[in-house]
């Protein structure tokens, strides 16, 4: 199956009329990135460290970065408490979330620094359906290995 952009995996579930529909859409495109980016997004136990106001950031102008963001997930760690990364100075932890930024599909991006750490839900998705497609996404441990 040809992946799309997580981004449009989300932002195309919010769009579905039903939760069912919703649901379905998300357990379509399951994968552990995605489960990993929803829960950055909607758990609010998870501190970021980093200003909670989107980072000035150039959007990449390249085509093929759909899939981008599967690859980099992993990254995410270094931006919230607990990842393992707590010590990074913090110019240098801002420098690294804008690059990452900008390596991504634009609407990646923009979900990342929109959504994510500021904990801000994507319009039309609930916690209560996420944990209806995902039923163990804030109960498993946070894994980013």
């Amino acid at each position: 199956m040809l992946r799309v952009a997580i981004a449009d995996v989300i932002n195309t579930a919010a769009k579905e009329k039903s939760v069912k529909g919703k649901v379905e859409h998300l357990q379509k495109h399951d994968t552990v990135p995605l489960r990993q980016i929803l829960r950055l997004i909607y758990d609010e136990d998870i501190e970021f460290l980093l200003p909670d106001t989107p980072p000035p950031f150039k959007e990449n102008e390249l085509v093929d970065l759909d899939t981008m963001l599967y690859r980099e997930a992993r990254r995410l760690r270094i931006f919230f408490k607990g990842g393992g990364y707590d010590n990074l100075n913090k110019n240098r932890r801002e420098a690294l979330f804008i690059q990452l930024l900008e390596d991504l599909n634009p609407s990646d991006s923009r979900m990342l620094a929109e959504n994510m750490i500021s904990h801000t839900p994507i319009k039309g998705i609930t916690k209560k359906t996420l944990e209806a497609a995902f039923p163990t996404l804030f109960t498993d441990p946070l894994n980013f290995r």
